[in-house]
């Protein structure tokens, strides 16, 4: 069994816990997942099973959608609700409009420095920033360059002082981050009140189908649901082989790639049919017979 699942995932459970159900529902085949989502965020989560999972690698690098609530007047230690409050300003939330918050928002489309939340799974010192927040300790986290491709305001809430915005974004982006660097720079601070993502790896939320589907089917009806393994390398140039260099490429020889035009990453093919991957001409992973 090798392809790609396009799971929704649910709020609550881990996306760990995801991948042991479809591996279950999968007889044990090998199982993996392309970018986390945290387990209060709902939306697409890619599962790889069997040759697929040698695909994770690449399949984060491709830019991600999400629909985002964003809660005005409250920080907390985790940068969205579910955390410990550290404090409220309700009255500086209500001097902001809709307006301000657009302009707030434009500040961080583009390419931005951003400062990972300490309750993530980035490394620091060789160790996760979640453990040290959960020992109280505080370290000092390097900013990073991220993308925001595209961000645009959908829903204003001006009782509560409640924004809901969808954006595009590269891999890496926190949108945690974003919700809290917006309250800040309101002057009031802000949290993240939900998450869901609605594109990530080449995968639609409108293909997905639920856990609770998943965890109904037998292997075979799960099988017959799997994307091709190439479904997650769209955004990689791809790179197609005649019959003789397909033999090559598959066999491990170096002379698959004499004197064809093969820079950077690519996604190799032989008839349409998905052989690996490959690298300035150097062979990467094999993935056919």
């Amino acid at each position: 069994m090798n392809g790609i699942l396009n799971l929704y995932k649910p709020a609550g459970p881990t996306s760990f816990d995801c991948v042991a159900a479809v591996r279950r529902v999968a007889e044990g085949a090998k199982t993996g997942h392309g970018g986390t989502l945290d387990p209060m965020a709902e939306g697409v989560l890619a599962i790889c099973i069997g040759k697929a999972t040698r695909l994770i690698e690449y399949m984060d690098e491709d830019s991600k959608s999400y629909i985002c609530g964003c809660r005005l007047g409250l920080r907390t230690d985790t940068l969205d609700i579910w955390g410990e409050v550290l404090g409220e300003d309700r009255e500086g939330a209500e001097r902001i409009s809709r307006s301000d918050f657009e302009s707030a928002m434009e500040k961080f489309r583009g390419e931005i420095l951003q400062i990972p939340p300490m309750y993530s799974a980035v490394s620091v010192g060789g160790k996760r920033l979640y453990k040290y927040a959960r020992e109280g300790k505080s370290v000092e986290v390097p900013p990073r360059n991220v993308s925001v491709f595209n961000i645009k305001l959908l829903e204003w809430n001006d009782e509560l002082k409640e924004a809901v915005f969808e954006l595009e974004c590269s891999r890496g982006t926190y949108i945690r981050s974003i919700c809290g660097d917006i309250g800040e720079f309101l002057g009031c601070g802000a949290c993240m009140s939900s998450l869901l993502r609605t594109r990530t790896c080449g995968l639609q939320i409108e293909n997905s189908v639920t856990l609770e589907e998943v965890k109904d089917m037998s292997a075979q009806q799960l099988e017959s649901i799997l994307l091709p393994m190439e479904t997650a390398l769209g955004h990689m140039k791809r790179l197609e082989l005649c019959e003789d260099r397909a033999k090559r490429f598959v066999n491990g020889l170096p002379s698959w790639s004499v004197g064809l035009e093969s820079e950077g990453l690519r996604a190799v093919f032989s008839d349409s049919r998905l052989l690996g991957t490959a690298r300035d001409g150097k062979i990467e992973k094999v993935l056919a017979p």
